[in-house]
């Protein structure tokens, strides 16, 4: 892997890697080589999972998610009920994100991807009515702002602690097994 790739993903995705968060979406500029390491990396490590949502001619949005951790957002009653109103196949969670990368096609970021992303579902719905949001951390906020504080916090902690990692010279393979 290339240190830029592992730069950007330690910056970007470390909390989806370290399996804190659903998935992270990640912007990596286009190269002819890039569908190549996407797809070693896929290979190598068979948890995590680097999904090419859209493509355009300088870049690439990658999503980044640990196999069970997705799965298991996705699956919530809740949002499996969303994103069934959103006319998604809810059969599998291939066929979610085939139908999140269908639309990425046609709407640059549709409202549902959210979900895909861990947001609480209530603020997801709250953004999508126009509500004014009470905290912008990571995503949002409509409700729970000291809960979401939290969490946002844990998120920059894991960023902090993956990149601290790898300025000492540890490859970030450690976190991604």
């Amino acid at each position: 892997m290339s240190k830029v790739l592992e730069q950007l993903l330690a910056f970007h995705s470390s909390p989806a890697i370290c399996g804190i968060k659903a998935s992270n979406l990640i912007n990596i500029k286009y190269s002819d080589s890039i569908y190549l390491e996407i797809e070693e990396l896929n290979k190598k490590y068979p948890r995590l999972c680097f999904y090419i949502l859209k493509r355009n001619k300088d870049n690439v949005l990658v999503l980044v998610y640990r196999k069970k951790v997705l799965e298991k957002k996705l699956n919530e009653d809740d949002n499996k009920s969303f994103l069934l109103e959103q006319g998604y196949d809810v059969s599998s969670v291939d066929s979610m994100l085939l139908c999140l990368k269908e639309r990425m096609e046609n709407d640059d970021f549709p409202h549902e991807i959210g979900v895909f992303l861990g947001y609480d579902l209530s603020d997801i719905k709250a953004f999508i009515k126009g509500y004014a949001c009470l905290y912008v951390g990571y995503w949002k906020v409509y409700s729970r702002v000291d809960e979401k504080i939290e969490l946002f916090n844990k998120y920059t902690k894991c960023r902090e602690i993956v990149n601290k990692m790898i300025d000492k010279g540890y490859p970030i393979e450690n976190f991604m097994r």
